[in-house]
């Protein structure tokens, strides 16, 4: 088994252990405990579809539906921190805003709540105890067996499959400007999954490290993007002067940051 391949266990492990910790930081309101137990989830859910091929099929196939659903429901409460996060910043020097940020904060807290209900469930005790053996032992039988080199070279080509995807949803998000915002939307989410491939390897593949960067900063620059779709979504229940302000200086940022993403993809990946 190549460095590699221990690399990516090792890197599941540590997102497990993440998994294991952060439930209690959730309960206690800890800055950033939400996110990070999210980013945790996301990041075994993008890596374990990026190397699916080499998986045992059953138990990952089960594990990905799994994350499916932890993630889903613990981004209800992320998103709700990022849209009162937001505004809060937006609207800052206007006292009448108070309103519209309590009740953002209400629904926040809210939901964090029921985050912490779907974190004591028997559901996310069954997939962290599954994790378990899957770190240990997540590689086919095939690819247990193989020699270093060709290990190395199927898991390092997983990783290729993912750029590619990268590739992909540019072009198109690029050639459809109607879908312009699906498109952005599926180009981070494919960048961050490439990203994470690149952590995941890093530590026994050192030639991953400035990919890891260039995929970390283009996943910033479309999250800025996103933030502004997702706080312009969440305002038409609250439609007035404030609603515009707010839009209006997340369209401000999300146009700057698209223009940068588009700089960042043309100089880092030359077959665009």
């Amino acid at each position: 088994m190549s460095r590699v391949a221990h690399s990516v266990q090792e890197y599941w492990r540590k997102q497990r252990g993440l998994m294991l910790a952060l439930p209690a930081e959730v309960e206690t309101g800890e800055t950033d405990a939400v996110h990070d137990l999210r980013a945790a989830g996301r990041r075994l859910k993008a890596t374990i579809r990026v190397y699916r091929p080499l998986l045992r099929p059953k138990l990952s196939e089960w594990l990905l539906a799994e994350l499916d659903w932890f993630n889903a429901e613990l981004g209800k409460a992320r998103d709700a921190e990022v849209i009162h996060e937001q505004l809060a910043e937006l609207l800052s020097g206007y006292p009448e805003a108070q309103s519209l940020l309590d009740t953002l904060a209400a629904r926040q807290e809210h939901l964090r709540l029921d985050a912490i209900e779907m974190l004591d469930d028997d559901r996310v005790t069954g997939l962290v105890s599954a994790l378990e053996g899957f770190v240990h032992r997540p590689w086919r039988r095939t690819l247990d067996t193989q020699q270093e080199d060709t290990s190395r070279q199927q898991i390092l080509g997983r990783i290729d499959w993912a750029r590619g995807r990268v590739l992909k949803a540019w072009r198109d998000a690029d050639a459809d400007s109607d879908a312009e915002r699906a498109g952005l939307h599926l180009l981070r989410r494919r960048a961050k999954a490439t990203r994470y491939a690149f952590e995941s390897v890093s530590n026994g593949y050192p030639q991953a490290v400035p990919q890891v960067r260039f995929y970390a900063e283009l996943s910033e620059l479309l999250g800025v993007v996103q933030d502004a779709a997702m706080v312009e979504d969440a305002l038409t229940a609250y439609p007035g002067e404030l609603a515009q302000i707010a839009i209006a200086e997340q369209y401000r940022r999300a146009t700057k940051a698209e223009s940068s993403a588009r700089d960042l993809l043309r100089a880092g990946l030359p077959e665009i």
